[in-house]
């Protein structure tokens, strides 16, 4: 099942290289276009990925009576909250933070791989891919968009210095990871469909620009393969899964209409940066359970 997002991935890729080629003129550079063409998938399957966590804790038994649900939500609503405030006054050391957990959120999410060394490279190295590319091959725009995450461009810049090393770090796990499944088990099917999707990945974000290759990849391979696995683990048909994933989804639409609503007289550039800020806080409790649950 998980090898379905393999190739929604793919298709979507195939279909935006002509979209952003032909209409370059209105997407490049344009941080407002390349939203208004994927605000559909970023609502579903992208906003809509973790609205299932509390069934997700309830079947990992992290939840197992009304009082723990109500404790859990309790916890899920305290951390973004908390994450958020200690962004507003130490932006650097919650970006590194909120970055560095990114890094083995997407990979956990993302591996097929189920256990030892091997799947530590495949993690690595899908995070590394989705966080160092975008600094490497486009650094202008990466250092506009960190921008709005309060955090000035001298310190974005000197993160570079970081980048490289990373990026380098990723090329040397890239070449152990062909290295390794060429002399070991992880020969056949699985092993060409990662590969085939982790060079995917690499052309996705070496290819199109920051915002629009993270978009491709958080709505049609991260959210999908999330949304598919929990299908699965939920034992839910596609009509369920979708009805499931309103609720929290509409309120957290309604939650940030009411952010908004209260920090709209903040200056725009501000206002915008605490917006950003919020919503990745708001990604903070998700990205811990999943951390902790995926493949128990």
């Amino acid at each position: 099942m998980s090898h379905i997002a393999t190739k929604i991935f793919a298709v979507s890729i195939l279909t935006m290289i002509p979209i952003v080629s032909l209409y370059s003129d209105i997407f490049k550079n344009n941080y407002l276009n390349q939203i208004l063409l994927f605000s559909l998938p970023l609502l579903w399957p992208g906003l809509a990925h973790g609205s299932l966590d509390i069934a997700i804790a309830k079947k990992n038994r992290i939840i197992k009576s009304k009082l723990e649900t109500f404790g859990f939500v309790i916890i899920y609503i305290t951390v973004p909250i908390c994450f958020f405030t200690f962004w507003i006054y130490f932006p650097e050391i919650l970006l590194v933070t909120f970055l560095s957990l990114s890094i083995l959120h997407f990979g956990i999410s993302d591996s097929i791989t189920q256990t030892g060394r091997n799947k530590l490279i495949e993690v690595l190295i899908r995070g590394i891919i989705v966080i160092c590319l975008p600094f490497k091959f486009y650094p202008n725009e990466t250092i506009q968009i960190f921008s709005f995450f309060l955090v000035n461009e001298e310190f974005l810049s000197a993160l570079f210095i970081h980048i490289d090393f990373t990026y380098y770090f990723l090329l040397l796990l890239m070449f152990s990871w062909v290295f390794t499944a060429l002399s070991s088990n992880l020969k056949g099917i699985k092993y060409k469909k990662i590969t085939f999707e982790i060079i995917t990945l690499f052309f996705c974000f070496w290819f199109f620009q920051p915002l629009i290759s993270f978009f491709i990849y958080f709505c049609f391979l991260h959210s999908t393969r999330h949304l598919i696995d929990e299908k699965k683990k939920l034992n839910l048909n596609l009509a369920q899964l979708i009805f499931k994933t309103i609720p929290m989804t509409l309120t957290t639409i309604i939650f940030f209409i009411i952010f908004f609503l209260l920090i709209k007289k903040l200056p725009d550039e501000l206002n915008l940066s605490y917006i950003i800020v919020a919503l990745s806080s708001l990604t903070i409790p998700h990205i811990l359970l999943v951390n902790f649950t995926k493949n128990n």
